[in-house]
């Protein structure tokens, strides 16, 4: 299955894209000022063109940040919460699953693991997330973990 990958790292005063260590709010004012009207227009693009119920969107990190300003005036890696935002093949959209405390420090509320989140991407695009390749070597290479539920309530 194709896939394109999209980075900000090169953006002007991104500081090597969405890792803000430093200097978080301006770095964010430039990658969002970037984001936000392209995402807009490639979803408007696929869906004119009818590809968006056959084209999944992800958008997410490798983990999320710090809710707290370090001192550097930036935001750390932060594991314990993070947001993935997903749109268009199998996704049921315009809703938010989980949720954190008002200080973003831990998940309240639906708490997904990224095994879950592994399984919700295969579903949506029609994969068996419970499939195992083999590698060149005969290693099994499972797709997803097996403990991976898919999240139901965003599937189309």
């Amino acid at each position: 299955m194709p896939f394109v990958e999209v980075t900000l790292a090169n953006a002007p005063n991104a500081q090597g894209g969405w890792d803000t260590h430093n200097q978080n709010f301006t770095a964010m004012k430039s990658l969002c000022g970037i984001l936000d009207p392209a995402w807009a227009s490639l979803m408007d693009d696929l869906k004119q063109r009818g590809l968006l119920d056959t084209t999944m969107v992800v958008w997410m990190g490798e983990f999320g940040r710090t809710p707290k300003i370090n001192q550097g005036m930036g935001r750390d890696h932060f594991p314990n919460a993070w947001s993935v935002v997903l749109g268009g093949g199998g996704i049921k959209g315009g809703q938010a699953v989980g949720k954190t405390s008002d200080d973003g420090a831990t998940v309240v509320d639906r708490k997904v693991g990224t095994a879950d989140l592994m399984a919700t991407i295969c579903r949506g695009l029609g994969i068996d997330p419970t499939k195992q390749n083999q590698s060149n070597v005969g290693r099994p290479i499972r797709i997803a973990d097996k403990a991976g539920r898919a999240i139901s309530e965003i599937l189309a």
